[in-house]
């Protein structure tokens, strides 16, 4: 029996004990009412004791429960460490890829420009030696066509010289021989062969 159920017969012993007369004394049976106490003495240590061995269960939950708690945050703190370690890793590794790939860019814009600025470099030299080789060429060629022009010149005057001075020495030639035959006594035919002689050397 429970020692509350121990306490209300306790209490029913006097309530149910005579009343004197116009007072609220109890005539109360001390015997009966002494056994009852007893009763009740004797439940309360096992009382107690189960009422400290639930506090002592509670204080151990309590205890289990917490320990459980800090258990469950340390361990939810280590996996967000864990995740923002990991997430931050994660982001500087893509801030590192992207700078890494501006850089590429940017090496290769510059390069990109050089190899246009070395290309551009290439055409204007080409175009620079192509017009010197032209004007170059030109200059040879017309230097060529004068010395041509003066050679073809001077070959000509020297040939008009040869040709007069054949001329000259040709009609010398016959002035001496027409001299001679009218002094010897050559007749028309040997002057006119000697005419024609004459034409023929011309």
């Amino acid at each position: 029996m429970s020692i509350y159920k121990l306490i209300d017969r306790l209490g029913l012993v006097v309530e149910e004990s005579p009343a004197v007369p116009w007072t609220s004394v109890k005539l109360v049976n001390i015997e009966k009412f002494y056994d009852q106490l007893e009763l009740v003495m004797s439940k309360l240590p096992q009382e107690i004791k189960e009422a400290t061995s639930i506090i002592n269960q509670k204080e151990e939950i309590i205890t289990q429960a917490q320990s459980k708690a800090e258990k469950m945050i340390k361990e939810a703190q280590k996996q967000s460490d864990e995740l923002m370690e990991s997430t931050q890793y994660k982001v500087d590794r893509m801030v590192k890829d992207s700078e890494i790939l501006k850089k590429i860019e940017q090496e290769a814009e510059k390069i990109k420009r050089s190899i246009l600025q070395e290309a551009e470099e290439i055409r204007m030299r080409a175009l620079k030696e192509s017009e010197e080789m032209r004007k170059k060429a030109y200059e040879e060629a017309e230097s060529i066509k004068v010395g041509a022009d003066n050679y073809a010149e001077n070959v000509l005057t020297s040939l008009d010289k040869d040709l007069t001075d054949a001329l000259s020495t040709v009609r010398n030639g016959q002035k001496h021989l027409m001299s001679r035959g009218g002094s010897s006594g050559f007749g028309a035919s040997s002057l006119s062969n000697g005419r024609e002689k004459d034409h023929a050397v011309i």
